[in-house]
């Protein structure tokens, strides 16, 4: 089989693609794909217009009604710091106290950032947000670079180096967020569509993903 898939992905959920298509490619040698860093609602309009094949968005949308939905994983927020923080021996943090930090976030228009801002609100906290920015790259370039703090998925934490320089600290409460690969529904399904579910199914995410904090600690 070869062909192309266009593909949408929330930025938070890149990680999560690059397993896919390694998957895939291991399957079928000779696809290729196009990814898309976008936004929750842009793929969602682009799957409509049929401009894609696929989207990794967050589930729990009322938008996904009609679509095919296939879950894949729950994200599980982490503060992400670097390792000469004074407060980088705590063993945790409540959203209060992250919200006194000076963060680097999300642009608010990003469905992460509305989620984000949401448990700030349900913790009566206003965040102390100082940088925005659309690239999770940014994110990290600051916490890094800049000394600042930003709020990741523990699924990211695959592409961000060894922990020797950072840290992952679970956050008080945790707050899950699904995330799962979409697509238009079809009551017969293109070959490369029905490959693409029946290799999403085995990629095993979360076992993946939930591994990854102890590396950070």
């Amino acid at each position: 089989m070869a062909g192309t898939l266009r593909i949408g992905v929330i930025p938070t959920a890149l990680t999560a693609s690059t397993f896919f298509t390694q998957a895939y490619r291991k399957e079928y040698p000779r696809m290729h794909f196009k990814l898309f860093s976008l936004s929750a609602e842009i793929i969602f309009r682009k799957l409509d217009a049929f401009e894609l094949d696929l989207g990794f968005t967050y589930l729990g949308d009322p938008r996904l009604q009609g679509l095919h939905i296939l879950p894949l994983y729950r994200e599980n927020y982490v503060l992400l710091a670097r390792r000469s923080w004074e407060g980088a021996r705590l063993s945790s943090m409540t959203w209060l106290d992250v919200a006194k930090l000076p963060l680097c976030l999300l642009t608010p228009n990003m469905h992460n950032r509305q989620l984000l801002d949401a448990v700030f609100r349900d913790a009566g906290a206003s965040p102390n947000v100082v940088v925005e920015t659309d690239s999770v790259l940014t994110l990290y370039a600051h916490v890094v670079g800049a000394g600042l703090f930003t709020i990741l998925p523990h699924s990211l934490l695959s592409t961000i180096g060894t922990g020797q320089e950072l840290i992952a600290m679970p956050l008080h409460p945790p707050s899950y967020r699904q995330i799962g690969l979409i697509a238009p529904y079809q009551k017969q399904p293109s070959q490369m569509r029905a490959a693409a579910w029946k290799i999403a199914k085995t990629l095993e995410l979360q076992k993946q993903f939930d591994g990854l904090i102890s590396r950070f600690d």
